[in-house]
C-alpha cells in the first residue's frame, strides 16, 4: 500500500514538472518570436525609409525656357555677320565662289598675310582658293546691313545703320564734343547739350595775346611732330610694292621655313 502512494506521488509530481517545463519552452519561444518579429519590421522599416529618401522623384520637374520669339534683326546679324570677324561690317561685302561672306577689311587682311608667307589665300570655312579675280561684292548683303538697326553709342536711341554715322557725327546731342577755344588751349571736353554752358564760362576768349601765346607754341610744336609721325608712316606705306618684292626674293634664297620665320 505504501509503494503504492510511493508511485502515484511520483507520477504527479513529474507530471506537474513536465507541465511548468512546457509552459516556460512556450514563454520562452512567444518573447523570441516578438523579438524577431520586432526586429524584422524595425528592419522593414528602416529599408523602406531608405528607399523612400533615396528614390528619385516619379516624374521630372519641367524645365523653365524662354519662348518669347527672337527678332528678326537678331536672326540675320548671324546670317549676314562675315565669317572672319563675325561682325556685321558697313565695309564693302566679298564673297567667295561658294558664297561665304567677308567684310572688306578681313579680306584685305587675308589677302595680304598670305602674300606675305607665299601661300594659296583659302576662305575660311569652305578651303577654296581666294583671289581679289574671283571673289565679287554681294551688294543685297551690303544694302540689307544698312538697313538692319543699331544702338546710338551716345544717346542709346535706336537708328538704321545707314543713318548711324551722320547722326552720331553731327545730330546726337550726347555725342562728345570739344570746347571751341581748344586751340587757344582750353581742354574740356564733355556732351555737346553742354558745350553752350561752357562757352557761357569759358575763361579763354578774354585772355589776351601775351597770356595766349604759350599755349600756342607748345600746340604748334605738339602739331609738328604729330605731322612728322604721319609723313613716315606715308612713306612706309608707299613702299608696300618694294616690301613685298623684298621679303619674295628673301623667301626665295631660304631653304626652309624655319629659317623663314626666324630671320623675319
Amino acid at each position: 500500500m505504501t509503494e503504492i502512494t510511493t508511485t502515484t506521488t511520483t507520477t504527479t509530481i513529474s507530471n506537474d514538472l513536465q507541465q511548468n517545463l512546457s509552459s516556460e519552452i512556450i514563454v520562452n519561444l512567444s518573447s523570441d518570436t516578438n523579438e524577431t518579429t520586432l526586429s524584422t519590421t524595425g528592419t522593414t522599416n528602416s529599408m523602406l525609409d531608405s528607399t523612400i529618401v533615396d528614390e528619385p522623384p516619379t516624374k521630372k520637374c519641367k524645365l523653365t525656357t524662354n519662348d518669347k520669339p527672337r527678332l528678326l534683326e537678331d536672326r540675320l546679324s548671324s546670317i549676314l555677320s562675315c565669317c572672319i570677324c563675325l561682325d556685321l561690317s558697313t565695309l564693302p561685302i566679298f564673297q567667295c565662289v561658294n558664297g561665304h561672306l567677308m567684310c572688306a577689311s578681313c579680306f584685305n587682311h587675308l589677302l595680304a598675310d598670305c602674300k606675305l608667307k607665299d601661300e594659296q589665300t583659302t576662305c575660311p570655312n569652305c578651303r577654296c582658293e581666294i583671289s581679289k579675280s574671283n571673289c565679287t561684292r554681294n551688294l543685297a548683303v551690303e544694302k540689307t546691313i544698312s538697313e538692319l538697326p543699331i544702338q546710338c553709342d551716345y544717346c542709346l536711341q535706336i537708328f538704321l545703320r545707314s543713318e548711324i554715322k551722320i547722326h552720331q557725327s553731327q545730330n546726337c546731342p550726347d555725342r562728345p564734343t570739344i570746347c571751341d577755344y581748344s586751340l587757344l588751349g582750353c581742354n574740356w571736353n564733355g556732351p555737346f547739350h553742354t558745350l553752350s554752358s561752357h562757352l557761357a564760362i569759358c575763361e579763354y576768349p578774354t585772355k589776351t595775346g601775351l597770356e595766349l601765346i604759350e599755349t600756342i607754341r607748345a600746340q604748334k610744336r605738339g602739331c609738328d611732330d604729330e605731322k612728322k609721325y604721319l609723313e613716315t608712316v606715308v612713306d612706309l606705306l608707299s613702299l608696300n610694292q618694294i616690301g613685298v618684292s623684298g621679303m619674295i626674293n628673301l623667301n626665295n634664297r631660304i631653304r626652309t621655313q624655319a629659317d623663314y620665320f626666324e630671320i623675319t
